[in-house]
C-alpha cells in the first residue's frame, strides 16, 4: 500500500477510536495516603483488582502544619499496595548530625502511581 494511502487508513482508524479507547490505553496516575506507624513505615493499599501489573509508585513530598518537610521513599511495591519510609525534616536548633528522622507515628503520607 502506497505512504499516502497508510496515511489516510491511519487517520481514518484514529477517527474511530472514542474517548473510552483512549482512556483504556494511556497509563492512569492515582494518588493514594497511608499513615506512618512508630517506625515511619506506612502500608498502603490500592484495592485488589486496581491494577492487573506492578505500577510505578513515589512519595509526594509535602509541608507539614510546623512547616517541617516530609519526603521519603516507596521501599516495596505490588499490585495491591506499596511501603513507604517517610522521613521528616529536623530544625535548625535541633540539626546535629542528620537533617532528616524518622517521621513520627500519625503523619500522613501521599504516593502517586502510574500504570
Amino acid at each position: 500500500m502506497p505512504r499516502k494511502q497508510l496515511g489516510r487508513a491511519a487517520a481514518a482508524a484514529a477517527d474511530l477510536m472514542t474517548r473510552a479507547d483512549v482512556l483504556a490505553v494511556l497509563p492512569r496516575v492515582r494518588t493514594f495516603t497511608g499513615t506512618c506507624g512508630s517506625n515511619g513505615v506506612a502500608s498502603i493499599s490500592f484495592g485488589a483488582s486496581t491494577y492487573s501489573a506492578v505500577p510505578f509508585a513515589w512519595l509526594i513530598e509535602d509541608w507539614t502544619s510546623g512547616g517541617q518537610m516530609i519526603c521519603g521513599k516507596v521501599t516495596n511495591t505490588t499490585a495491591t499496595g506499596c511501603t513507604v519510609q517517610a522521613m521528616q525534616s529536623v530544625g535548625t536548633l535541633l540539626l546535629n548530625a542528620n537533617p532528616f528522622t524518622t517521621a513520627p507515628s500519625g503523619t500522613v503520607v501521599t504516593v502517586a502511581v502510574i500504570g
